[in-house]
């Protein structure tokens, strides 16, 4: 399988969120427009309902208290809750599974799923009060009075949007980002892709995402623990990241995208690594271990993607569109044929992967760049402190060690 889908950070909603989540979130509707289309993503409409539904869980004066064994008791039964609820709707999506167990699987889904409503926004905030502890530990406050978490973490689960993705045909870059709902169908997904490349002269591509850093910071449910520790730690760099100078140059250009995606993406994997160690879930509710997959073909998927990025790249370059998206998808027809299956390559899928300068779709040089500064730093505060000051590649390339 692919490796797990890409964030997204759309910081126009999150400077509004900063602001005004604190203050009531009922003005948001005032501020921000709702979104028009039939298949957007309502973004003022789930920073609303977020926000009153944190306050009224954290303002109950009835909300039970937690030893730390049972906070981790509780993770861990949310965890195993996801687990078995996803491998139930996988079988009652199945067309082979029979009637009768598919309304079996409904009827047990609709309890499980009870269950974990009944839990979540506790997870949530034992999860926001550990990646706290983690963050402060690791050096990463602010001095507001004193060294504080800022902003504070603030996550919820659910399904994230997401999002169109535009390119011009001729060349890899992002023309254009839009927010979608996260459930569309297949068919609607190709219907949206087909709209927007009508002119002839436009790549589309819709992708899914792992994670957006708005306020709450939209997490899905879908990751094993280990990812998810990772998602939320990553999440909030973005919103730490966006009270600095990186942060704020998010949309200067796409070296400052892809230098503040790197960064989230190198930070998030340190931070959560360190929650995951942390707070470990206890053994018993780990899934039993699965058998041992089927040999797959030695087939290197970090060096097929960079090296197609590079015959594309160079195709474009010479003008020969049609022979780069042939090239796109006989690749992309090689790789799900060897267990790696990608829904679409094209020019809008490079320009959106290539933000990640540390991830296979990329031959960008910010992330080894990135990663020398990381290693040339004493710790993680010591990198991010000097990170956070970049506006530019050419700032990297000045705080990197002269060869």
């Amino acid at each position: 399988m692919h490796d797990r889908p890409r964030r997204f950070i759309p910081h126009a909603i999150l400077a509004a969120v900063v602001a005004l989540a604190f203050a009531g979130g009922f003005a948001l509707n005032a501020v921000l427009p709702l979104p028009t289309g039939a298949n957007d993503f309502n973004s003022p409409g789930f920073i609303v309902r977020h926000v009153w539904l944190k306050f009224a869980y954290l303002a109950d004066p009835f909300r039970e208290e937690h030893s730390e064994a049972q906070k981790t008791q509780r993770v861990a039964r949310y965890f195993e809750l996801n687990a078995v609820i996803a491998a139930g709707e996988r079988e009652a999506g199945d067309p082979t599974t029979p009637a009768a167990t598919v309304a079996a699987d409904e009827r047990r889904l609709a309890t499980l799923r009870r269950e974990r409503d009944s839990i979540e926004s506790s997870v949530q905030i034992i999860l926001e009060g550990r990646l706290t502890k983690v963050v402060r530990e690791a050096g990463l406050t602010r001095r507001i009075g004193g060294d504080v978490v800022w902003p504070p973490a603030n996550i919820a689960f659910q399904q994230p949007p997401a999002v169109l993705v535009t390119s011009p045909r001729s060349t890899i870059a992002i023309a254009g980002e839009r927010l979608l709902q996260g459930d569309l169908t297949l068919g609607k997904i190709e219907q949206i892709e087909k709209m927007a490349e009508a002119d002839g002269k436009t790549s589309a591509a819709v992708i899914e995402i792992s994670g957006i850093a708005m306020y709450p910071a939209i997490i899905p449910r879908s990751a094993d623990y280990a990812g998810t520790m990772e998602d939320i730690a990553h999440e909030w760099t973005h919103q730490y990241l966006f009270f600095t100078p990186l942060g704020r140059r998010y949309f200067a250009g796409s070296d400052l995208t892809t230098l503040n995606e790197t960064v989230a993406n190198m930070v998030g994997r340190e931070l959560g690594a360190r929650l995951a160690a942390a707070y470990p879930l206890p053994a018993r509710a780990k899934p039993p271990t699965p058998a041992p997959p089927a040999p797959r073909p030695q087939v290197d998927f970090t060096t097929t993607m960079r090296n197609l990025r590079l015959q594309v790249e160079a195709l474009l370059g010479q003008g020969k569109v049609a022979q780069a998206e042939g090239q796109m998808e006989q690749t992309r027809r090689f790789l799900a044929a060897n267990g790696y299956y990608i829904r679409e390559i094209n020019q809008a899928y490079f320009a959106f992967e290539g933000s990640y300068a540390d991830m296979p779709g990329s031959i960008d040089p910010i992330g080894p760049k990135l990663q020398t500064l990381r290693e040339e730093s004493a710790s993680l505060a010591a990198f991010v402190r000097r990170a956070q000051e970049l506006t530019s590649p050419a700032q990297l390339n000045a705080a990197l060690p002269q060869q």
